[in-house]
């Protein structure tokens, strides 16, 4: 286990904040987003390895015991000095601007190891995040995340950075802003086992067909990138033509939406392979099957996915109907079946909205063989998490968030 410093310790020296490159001090604000930036809640299945949030590989805090880290976390005293830290460097940091904006003064005059005006306003912000958030406010602004999740076998990692943006109070539609804990559950269960997803054709005959997958409600992007980066990785797509859809409804989400498949497809996913392609596109379900299709969604699909998207009484019904448009019928027997694979939390404050899945897609063995084809439950999965909320307040540690995983396709009689 590795020792985990506090942040009196760790952190530069408040007096020569300035004498630290731009390196050095991304570095620091790293570490105080490990320690700091709250967790996704019920984010960690229980008896299942979690994945990594908050940091840089070198950074991140996975202890076999986490009470250190909430030691850290808890301590007032390393709080009011992470404060002071921050607030040191806002304060520098805005020296620095002001003097880039004068013609008497050139980079060399700052006096720091390296010019760092490009980047002072990224270090403004994630200084001004963490203080926020350090200080007890709730709008703390854009948070980003990276999260890894592992193979069972240990061979292999998916990687992810997400960056939330700020809820609108006075908008319930935009909830998909920031990462909720049903797509952590996703994204993992589905890096785990593949094959369960329809993800995984090295057991069956490798069909060289184009693979599609959808993402209803994608939020972050969370779950469409996992698997377009686990695809990537998986030998047995390596010469398969691969599409993902990543769709949303509200327009600040969906621009962030973009915003993070960019961030994190430009980077690794060009020099893998030209086969394998990502689109975000908009996507209102409550009039899909009166609108014209766009071009990405034109044609059906072989796995749907959704993450904590029922909330609302009427979201089964119209997912339903967007489904029956979506979803490829069974046609031929060796190809694996179409599926839509469902997540969603078991919150007390939403039971009824909840309850509406199952009676909106009955279950197989309630459907008339001899009736039109439809779509139904094939099977149904609780999942437990601990709920790990924040540290800060001292809640939330015992507490359990539970989770119901539906498997729905098309009935065959």
């Amino acid at each position: 286990m590795s020792v985990l410093c506090p942040p009196t310790t760790y952190l530069p020296p408040i007096a020569k904040i300035a004498s630290f490159s731009v390196t050095q001090l991304l570095d620091a604000l790293t570490y105080l987003q490990s320690l700091y930036y709250p967790e996704v809640r019920g984010s960690r299945r229980k008896r299942v390895q979690a994945p990594v949030s908050n940091g840089e590989q070198k950074l991140r805090l996975r202890h076999e015991d986490d009470s250190e880290l909430q030691a850290i976390r808890s301590d007032a005293f390393e709080r009011s000095y992470s404060i002071r830290w921050l607030t040191t460097l806002i304060a520098q940091l805005e020296v620095w601007q002001d003097l880039s904006h004068s013609k008497a003064f050139s980079l060399d005059d700052l006096g720091t190891p390296e010019p760092t005006l490009a980047y002072t306003e990224i270090l403004v912000q994630q200084a001004a995040s963490l203080l926020a958030i350090c200080a007890g406010v709730a709008a703390a602004g854009m948070i980003t995340r990276n999260f890894v999740f592992g193979f069972i076998d240990g061979q292999r990692r998916v990687e992810a950075q997400l960056t939330d943006i700020p809820l609108d109070n006075n908008d319930y539609g935009c909830v998909g802003a920031q990462t909720w804990g049903g797509a952590c559950v996703l994204a993992e269960m589905i890096v785990e086992d593949p094959e369960r997803f329809g993800l995984d054709s090295s057991s069956h005959v490798l069909e060289s067909r184009r693979l599609n997958v959808l993402e209803l409600g994608a939020g972050t992007g969370l779950v469409s990138l996992v698997v377009m980066k686990l695809l990537d990785a998986l030998p047995s797509f390596n010469h398969r033509e691969v599409h993902v859809v990543a769709t949303n409804f509200h327009p600040s989400v969906l621009a962030n939406l973009r915003s993070n498949v960019n961030a994190n497809v430009s980077s690794t996913h060009s020099q893998i392979t030209s086969t394998h392609s990502i689109t975000t596109h908009f996507l209102d379900w409550s009039s899909f099957s009166t609108t014209p299709r766009p071009d990405c969604l034109s044609y059906s699909f072989d796995v749907v996915l959704g993450a904590d998207i029922i909330y609302e009484a009427q979201h089964a019904a119209w997912i339903r109907d967007c489904l029956k448009g979506l979803v490829r019928r069974p046609s031929d027997s060796a190809i694996s079946p179409a599926a839509f694979h469902l997540v969603i939390p078991l919150r007390p404050t939403h039971a009824f909205e909840s309850n509406t899945v199952e009676s909106v897609f009955l279950k197989a063995c309630d459907v008339n063989p001899k009736g039109d084809a439809d779509l139904v439950i094939l099977s149904k999965e609780y999942i437990t998490c601990d709920a790990y909320g924040d540290y800060t307040r001292g809640q939330g540690l015992d507490e359990d968030v539970e989770y119901v995983y539906y498997k729905i396709g098309w009935f065959h009689a």
